[in-house]
């Protein structure tokens, strides 16, 4: 009996799941050796949630460890834990600095450092920004997203760390918010779509203009509107085009690439076609974790095979879930013949949804 059409696995999807099969060997591996050595801890600390403020937020569960462990030993933690992001401590076990997967891709990778020979107090920010507990939840995001931070140390005013914001982690209610928002104005413009096809014969242009303005107004922006204002803004947090590379592009080429056009990830083209997506978590897993050379190592042996992607006409909410869902951070966009029109990411996203949800 042969298969039915459900059972065939696509080539993308089966091509995906192999690169997590190697994922997952990669993680266990390490999580095996990390288990001799106990160098890193965790932070979180029970406050009372508040709501309107970054308790309300839940921070999440930090990663810390001293400045003195090798850049190579941070990377394994981070890919063992799932995380890109571990917090430096000093003796006395306060905030000292932060050191995150762009970190790794632009200060060590691109700047031809070695991981294993170099500390990771030697690469990491120091004396990072931080918020408290009490932080308006609202200022907290807002920084985040206008600063370009991934993710913001929650700490007291001594250095003491009470967790950690992640910024995919805080979409979750702000998907909520959106949707009850959208849900109630598509009522609202079912209602009025009926009120203008009673006025259509009769109404002043004026009434016709501001029907037309409430329209806009409650209607989900899509991707378009985000690529028009990556190529308009001047806020340099948010590159201005999808970068591409070529599947027999090196790691090391890639990351220096990354750091020239201040992106998180790269398009992977093959014959004009868009062949993988590949990502500084990526050189974290699956080049530095894994003891891959970066000079050697080609982008498409690492790369993330036939991505999911939206087109210009996906909304801003459509693109987030399927991010959301999914677990990735960044979204290739094509048009309706396949071409590439750029690339969105999730902290321009989550800044587009907070302007909308804030209005």
């Amino acid at each position: 009996m042969s298969p039915s059409v459900h059972d065939v696995e696509s080539p993308s999807t089966s091509s995906r799941q192999r690169q997590s099969k190697k994922d997952q060997a990669i993680r266990k591996k390490i999580e095996q050796e990390l288990s001799k050595k106990r160098n890193y801890g965790t932070r979180v600390r029970q406050t009372k949630k508040i709501a309107g403020t970054v308790s309300a937020l839940r921070p999440s569960q930090a990663l810390t460890m001293k400045g003195s462990v090798l850049v190579v030993e941070a990377a394994q933690l981070m890919a063992a834990k799932r995380n890109d992001c571990v917090l430096v401590v000093d003796e006395e076990d306060h905030l000292s600095g932060i050191f995150t997967a762009k970190d790794l891709a632009y200060r060590v990778v691109a700047n031809h450092l070695d991981a294993r020979s170099t500390a990771v107090s030697a690469i990491m920010t120091r004396g990072p920004m931080c918020v408290t507990a009490d932080t308006s939840a609202q200022d907290a995001l807002s920084l985040m997203v206008t600063r370009g931070f991934r993710h913001l140390p929650v700490c007291n005013e001594e250095g003491d760390i009470f967790g950690l914001l992640d910024i995919t982690k805080c979409l979750y209610e702000a998907l909520k918010k959106m949707e009850r928002a959208y849900d109630s104005s598509r009522k609202l413009y079912d209602a009025l779509e009926s009120v203008e096809r009673e006025w259509a014969k009769n109404s002043p242009a004026e009434i016709v203009h501001h029907m037309d303005a409430l329209r806009v107004k409650m209607s989900c922006p899509d991707l378009t509107t985000v690529l028009v204002d990556n190529n308009n803004n001047n806020n340099n947090n948010y590159p201005h085009a999808a970068v591409q590379v070529s599947v027999k592009a090196h790691v090391r080429d890639v990351a220096k690439l990354m750091k020239a056009h201040r992106t998180t990830a790269v398009l992977v083209m093959d014959h004009g076609g868009l062949a993988g997506i590949f990502t500084t978590k990526d050189i974290v897993l699956r080049v530095i974790a894994a003891g891959l050379v970066p000079d050697n190592c080609s982008v498409i042996r690492v790369m993330t095979p036939h991505p999911d992607t939206a087109t210009t006409s996906t909304s801003i909410l459509e693109a987030l879930k399927k991010m959301h869902d999914g677990h990735y951070l960044n979204l290739p966009v094509l048009d309706d013949n396949r071409n590439i029109c750029g690339l969105v990411d999730v902290l321009r996203l989550t800044y587009a949804t907070l302007e909308q949800v804030i209005k």
